[in-house]
């Protein structure tokens, strides 16, 4: 996040972090399944 934040404005790298995070739980909730971070 800090570096996305160093490029673009705050509201900006917010939205694009709660987009990410839904798009997230939009694949969890469909797919029933556990969710494994990246590592």
């Amino acid at each position: 996040m800090a570096d996305l934040l160093e490029r673009k404005p705050a509201k900006i790298a917010a939205v694009a972090l709660a987009n990410k995070i839904a798009r997230i739980a939009w694949e969890v909730t469909t797919r029933k399944e556990v969710y494994a971070a990246a590592a």
